[in-house]
């Protein structure tokens, strides 16, 4: 299963370079985020080369390598360095390269000490980086350690705990051990860990979502993740979720789900639980019937910013119409999911 899976990926993956074009410009934006408390977080997204893995087929739900590019590390340097001046007085700094932080193909290890430089001339308390586990070794994380004032932070894609759910539903590349390993590392180093966890890989109901997802963020936080943050799937172009989506196989997370799961998982751990789901309320993100999704949003938004359970408790309260058809699904998983998706479509209009 796992090969014709990897075969499938790889095939819409080679289409899908072909068709999309890359990005030339660094992004970047404010928002709200949660350390000891709330506070004013930038994000910069830097154009790579992308995700080497992904380049490869990568991930059934990722269509982050689309948004890869061409440019020199000398320009995304640049823009970088302006992006970071434009941000103004932040508190913590997230980098993404929709890829690995620490791998030398994506990010040269020279720029990175440049883009170092300039970070430790602001007062920012911490930063944020991305990498697969294979790129997280002791050289990579002593130098960045070093080089670096703020605290260190590196986002880890786990996905799940599950190496079975991980291997043939995601087509992840990497093990539990391996994020164990690079886990230990990171602690070894000082260096906080961020566990990605995704909810509703395809091939997996509503239900067996919500609870891999608990299980998985109770085993993130047991082996040494110091924040979890869950990241409901969304359709992205020329990826395998969209290829079952078209087909009525694949239907994202009702964002009833997402305050089961963070309203659960919060009752049972002192880590910070995070979730800012994107594409909310689109029909190729977490939704639910259109008239209560931006309410639901908001408490999400505002608990990640605050870790004040009241958010996830008021949205509980909420009486809206499609909360009953959450939960009848729920009950009777052995209908087929398109059923319900076409209930969802129904009752969005």
């Amino acid at each position: 299963m796992r090969r014709v899976l990897a075969e499938t990926i790889k095939s819409i993956r080679e289409k899908g370079l072909i068709k999309t074009e890359s990005k030339k410009k660094v992004i970047s934006w404010l928002e709200r985020d949660y350390l000891d408390s709330e506070v004013k977080a930038g994000v910069v997204i830097l154009p790579t080369r992308g995700c080497s893995w992904g380049l490869a087929g990568g991930c059934t739900m990722c269509g982050y390598v689309y948004e890869s590019s061409d440019i020199s590390h000398k320009e995304i340097y640049n823009q970088f360095r302006d992006a970071l001046e434009k941000l103004g007085d932040i508190d913590y700094l997230k980098i993404f390269n929709s890829g690995s932080f620490f791998d030398h193909r994506e990010l040269d290890p020279i720029m990175i000490e440049k883009m170092f430089n300039l970070i430790n001339q602001k007062d920012i308390q911490r930063v944020q980086v991305e990498s697969r586990p294979e790129f997280l070794n002791k050289t990579s994380i002593s130098k960045a350690k070093d080089s670096l004032l703020p605290e260190l932070e590196v986002g880890i894609g786990l996905e799940t705990s599950n190496d079975y759910i991980r291997s043939n539903c995601i087509n992840k590349g990497s093990t539990l051990q391996d994020f164990t390993i690079a886990v230990n590392l990171c602690n070894l180093y000082d260096v906080f860990v961020k566990a990605y966890l995704l909810i509703k890989p395809p091939f997996l109901n509503e239900k067996e979502s919500i609870e891999d997802a608990l299980t998985s963020a109770n085993d993130a936080i047991n082996i040494g993740s110091s924040r979890v943050s869950f990241n409901p799937t969304s359709v992205h172009r020329y990826t395998f979720v969209e290829y079952l989506w078209n087909r009525h196989e694949y239907s994202p997370p009702w964002l009833w789900s997402l305050v089961e799961i963070l309203l659960r998982c919060r009752n049972n751990t002192a880590v910070p639980i995070l979730c800012h789901p994107t594409r909310a309320g689109k029909i190729r993100g977490p939704h639910n019937c259109g008239k209560c999704d931006n309410r639901i949003y908001n408490g999400l938004v505002n608990f990640s910013a605050t870790q004040d359970s009241t958010y996830l408790e008021d949205l509980t309260k909420i009486n809206c119409g499609c909360k009953e058809v959450w939960k009848s699904q729920l009950k009777m998983e052995q209908f087929s999911q398109g059923y319900f998706q076409d209930i969802r479509n129904q009752i969005r209009h």
